[in-house]
C-alpha cells in the first residue's frame, strides 16, 4: 500500500498532467477545439448514435451537443440520417471528410509528442503507456466499488 504522502504526489501529477493537456495546442489546431476533437473522436470510435447518447458520452447538456454537431454538420465533418429502428430519431455518424480532418489532427499531435519526447526511446514510453493503462484501470475500479457499497448499505438499510 502508498502512503498517503505518494499518494498526494500522484493527485499533484494528475493536476499537472491535466492542466499541460489543456495548456497544448498545435499551432495548426485552432480549428480543432478540444469539443469538435471529441464529437467526432466519439462517433470514430463507437460508430453511429443518437444525439442523446452523444451528449451523455460528453457529459454534456443535450442542447450544447446540438449545437456542436449542428456547426459539425455544416461544415461536412458530421452527417445525419433516420434511424431505422425509430423514424422520429436521428444517428449521427462521421463523414469521410470529418474523418479525414480527425486523423489529419490526430498524425500532427503524434509528430508534436514525437518531437517533445526526443529523449525517450519506445521502450520507455511503452512501459510507461502500460503502467498508466494499470492505473487509470484500477482506478476505475476504485470508484465502481465505492460508488457501488453506499447503494448496498441503502439497500440492507430498509
Amino acid at each position: 500500500m502508498i502512503t498517503s504522502a505518494t499518494a498526494d504526489e500522484l493527485l499533484e501529477l494528475f493536476r499537472m498532467i491535466l492542466r499541460a493537456g489543456r495548456n497544448v495546442r498545435l499551432p495548426e489546431s485552432e480549428d480543432m477545439p478540444t469539443w469538435k476533437f471529441a464529437v467526432l473522436g466519439l462517433l470514430a470510435r463507437e460508430g453511429e448514435q443518437r444525439l442523446g447518447q452523444v451528449a451523455a458520452h460528453l457529459e454534456v447538456d443535450p442542447s450544447v451537443a446540438s449545437r456542436q454537431v449542428a456547426a459539425l454538420e455544416q461544415l461536412g465533418l458530421v452527417s445525419r440520417r433516420p434511424d431505422p429502428a425509430d423514424g422520429r430519431a436521428q444517428l449521427l455518424a462521421v463523414s469521410p471528410a470529418g474523418l479525414a480532418v480527425r486523423e489529419g489532427y490526430l498524425a500532427q499531435r503524434a509528430q508534436w509528442v514525437a518531437e517533445a519526447l526526443d529523449g525517450w526511446d519506445d521502450a520507455e514510453v511503452a512501459h510507461l503507456v502500460e503502467r498508466m493503462t494499470e492505473l487509470v484501470a484500477d482506478l476505475h475500479c476504485a470508484v465502481n466499488a465505492r460508488n457501488r457499497a453506499p447503494a448496498r448499505a441503502a439497500g440492507s438499510a430498509s
